[in-house]
């Protein structure tokens, strides 16, 4: 997704119009609060971002329970594998200075997500508005392939936004160019002859991330023990459900469209914080948070599906 600016209060958005040329394509952006607003052509904001490392690491005690391990591979959506899905490729230099995923951006030319195990972070992609499910799909990954050999496992990290890029159709990912450039050539910018581009068959299908870390966590607001939002990071596959333990019962949280979860009002009681995610496969991630800034990374990772 481009064009996304993320103040301090995290009350400011911005979509980026997408390129109508067949030379590639873009995303959108989200703050804080989940509020969109469109951009004009000609916007010309950039990431001032140039490094290439993670932020700081808190440890988090963690562990795994096996819940459904070796059971079928559950999917955060529909999978396209029919030839009816269509790639076309942003960078950074387009407009965007943050992601819809809210994963940081921490490299440009080449373009890097953090928290992006595919190509050391450079192969990533915006989904539609429609596959995105408003967030739902964050973190997962995706095997492309181009007609039938050619082949780049993305992770997504971002929205098209379809209402300012028609390209942007339910089956059509935006991928990072380098990504892109796994499948095709800089000139052909836009692939799928059945999701209307003019050249290459796209099918894809969502797949384990080969990240080899664990899942890690970060809190929106470090500093306040008051109220807080969680992101979930560096996972095998999509995060079906986050719950906290408030007042010792566990309570549902839910997920903004910035991918960061929130439970009741925000307030989590007192730190140390006790969560569990569970993937759509079933299984569960549990954790103990401290009130920190920074990733704040665990000790266990979703088991491997069949």
């Amino acid at each position: 997704m481009r064009g996304v600016t993320l103040l301090l209060v995290w009350a400011s958005l911005s979509i980026l119009a997408c390129s109508s040329s067949d030379s590639g394509g873009g995303g959108g952006a989200s703050n804080g609060d989940g509020a969109s607003t469109g951009a004009g052509a000609g916007t010309t904001s950039t990431s001032t971002s140039t490094s290439t490392g993670t932020s700081t690491s808190t440890s988090a005690s963690a562990s795994a329970s096996t819940g459904t391990s070796g059971g079928a591979c559950g999917s955060p959506g529909p999978e396209y594998t029919s030839d009816d899905g269509s790639v076309t490729f942003y960078t950074f230099a387009m407009g965007s200075t943050a992601v819809n995923c809210s994963f940081p951006i921490t490299g440009t030319d080449p373009d890097v997500v953090g928290h992006v195990a595919t190509g050391d972070g450079q192969y990533f992609g915006a989904l539609n508005t429609a596959d995105y499910a408003n967030s739902a799909t964050c973190g997962a990954c995706i095997e492309v392939t181009r007609d039938g050999t050619r082949k780049v496992v993305i992770t997504v990290v971002d929205q098209c936004p379809t209402d300012s890029n028609p390209k942007c159709t339910p089956g059509h990912i935006d991928l990072s160019k380098n990504a892109f450039l796994q499948i095709g050539e800089e000139q052909e910018g836009y692939l799928g002859t059945g999701n209307g581009a003019s050249v290459g068959a796209i099918s894809w299908r969502y797949v384990a991330c080969p990240t080899t870390a664990d899942v890690t966590y970060t809190l929106k607001e470090p500093t306040n023990q008051y109220w807080n939002q969680i992101l979930v990071e560096d996972h095998a596959y999509a995060i079906d459900k986050l719950e906290a333990n408030v007042d010792g019962q566990w309570v549902s949280a839910d997920r903004q469209s910035y991918n960061y979860w929130q439970v009741g009002d925000g307030s989590l009681g007192d730190a140390p914080y006790q969560v569990r995610v569970t993937d759509v496969n079933g299984d569960v991630v549990t954790a103990s948070l401290a009130l920190a800034a920074g990733d704040q990374a665990s000790s266990a990772q979703f088991p491997v599906c069949q």
